[in-house]
């Protein structure tokens, strides 16, 4: 008798064990772990990173565990990337990212791919207008897109771009559209682009709305076109009074799309629960608090769908990317 209730009280330690640590179905149904790593390949303090934390900080609230935000740059992030993709895939680690993951994966700075060789968890967007807008010098002898479109023709627009980033496709995307003649020029970072605007060295760059509002609005540089993030004309409440390209008539728009991956393999109900989590979390009003004001709302898509419209944007990603030359060869 003595020998038996050993055993069933060993066997209750192990199982009690199993759950505390996360590794197995708790009492309630959860298959999630309650320690999770969230590798973010960008910077502290910048946008991804904000909208991660927001997140993170809702669900370990909600859900009573700890959502970790790691930032990785190593290797243009591929380091992240790699990290996660090697884990094993019990959700204890994931990665919050964005579109630049595929802009890597089609210029060959990255060989992987994000909807083949990882497990996408759940795919979101910004429903609002888009946050990039083209800015010109304050003395560029232009004030539209047709204008300056016919200026190029005269003289080759000089434009900065941070080679291989979402600003350099976006760029390429425009000289594909309007037949604008230019020559891009590295120019690093929307602050370092900027910069170099105001000194006069650029014609024009590509930035984040929210890092181009002070020049604007201080009489610095000049606002030339917003680029939607789909084909309606949605104006800017950052800038309002700066119109679309699609208003313009030309068909310029980019989404950025943002998505939370895992390693392959994940089983089915654990990706669900983590979905579930970040879908609900992206729709409270505590995180769209601290992301509204910015213009960063995130709304996520049915699984599937997100995951087809990441698979189309990388086939078209790829596209651009060869016709500008910028495969990694």
């Amino acid at each position: 008798m003595k020998k038996l209730m050993v055993v069933a009280l060993m066997a209750a330690l192990v199982v009690s064990s199993v759950f505390a640590n996360g590794d197995s179905e708790s009492a309630s149904g959860s298959k999630w772990a309650s320690k999770v790593d969230v590798y973010v390949p960008a910077k502290a303090g910048g946008g991804t990173d904000v909208m991660a934390r927001a997140m993170a900080n809702k669900i370990s609230k909600d859900t009573d565990r700890t959502l970790t935000i790691l930032n990785n740059t190593d290797g243009s992030g591929v380091v992240a990337m790699e990290t996660v993709r090697n884990a094993k895939p019990d959700g204890k680690t994931l990665m919050q990212f964005h579109t630049t993951m595929l802009i890597k994966t089609a210029t060959g700075l990255y060989n992987k791919s994000a909807t083949e060789d990882f497990t996408v968890i759940g795919v979101a967007v910004n429903p609002g207008p888009g946050a990039t807008i083209l800015v010109a010098g304050a003395n560029a002898p232009f004030n539209t897109v047709e204008e300056m479109v016919a200026y190029s023709k005269q003289k080759q627009l000089l434009m900065g771009v941070e080679t291989g980033g979402s600003m350099h496709l976006i760029t390429g995307m425009f000289a594909m559209e309007t037949g604008a003649d230019v020559k891009y020029v590295e120019a690093g970072t929307d602050t370092e682009k900027l910069t170099t605007l105001v000194g006069g060295n650029i014609d024009a760059c590509f930035v984040n709305i929210n890092q181009a509002k002070q020049y604007v609005e201080a009489g610095k540089a000049k606002a030339i076109a917003l680029v939607s993030s789909t084909s309606e004309p949605l104006r800017s409440t950052v800038l309002p009074d700066v119109p679309t390209f699609v208003e313009q008539g030309y068909d310029v728009t980019f989404t950025l799309f943002s998505f939370i991956v895992g390693p392959k393999g994940m089983d089915s109900a654990l990706v669900d629960e983590i979905y579930n989590a970040y879908a609900a979390a992206a729709d409270s009003d505590e995180v769209n608090k601290i992301l509204t004001p910015a213009g960063m709302n995130l709304k996520f898509f049915p699984r599937q769908e997100g995951i087809d419209l990441l698979a189309k944007q990388q086939e078209t990603l790829t596209t651009v990317v060869d016709k500008l030359g910028l495969k990694i060869k």
